[in-house]
């Protein structure tokens, strides 16, 4: 599976529970693993958390999440798409399970390189429709996006 169809397979599997299950199983059994697909394994991690009504497994998820997220940081820490990714699970934590510093991070690099980044114009858009909604950002910064 290449990282056009992960993407699409992610972005079609927000909020269905099958989906993300049958996504995170096929990301795991990928023998080599690229940084972005290791971002979208912890993205999909933090997705399952949702579904759980256990709070230790949710802990457990969200932890597993992070984990990951700092490892594909770690392989490709300038990969615009990777910093979205954790950006977009970090805005939909609660505010004492959120990394602070990481998620300012990602704001600034994301606002620093975006214009930058090799996406079709459909994610792109998508993208910024995200930021803007999510409403973390200042007006100056939206304006930098796009």
């Amino acid at each position: 599976m290449n990282e056009k169809e992960v993407r699409k397979k992610y972005f079609e599997a927000i909020g269905n529970e099958r989906k993300i299950k049958r996504l995170l199983k096929q990301l795991q059994e990928t023998k080599k693993m690229s940084a972005l697909l290791l971002a979208y394994c912890a993205a999909c991690e933090s997705m399952m958390a949702q579904f759980s009504w256990n709070p230790y497994t949710k802990l457990a998820q969200v932890t597993k999440s992070f984990e990951l997220f700092e490892k594909a940081i770690n392989d490709d820490s300038k990969d615009i798409e990777i910093r979205f990714l954790r950006f977009s699970v970090q805005h939909n934590v609660p505010d004492f399970l959120r990394k602070n510093r990481e998620f300012e991070e990602d704001k600034t690099i994301l606002v620093e390189n975006f214009e930058n980044a090799d996406f079709d114009t459909e994610f792109r858009e998508f993208i910024i429709s995200y930021l803007k909604d999510s409403k973390r950002f200042e007006k100056n910064e939206l304006e930098i996006l796009g």
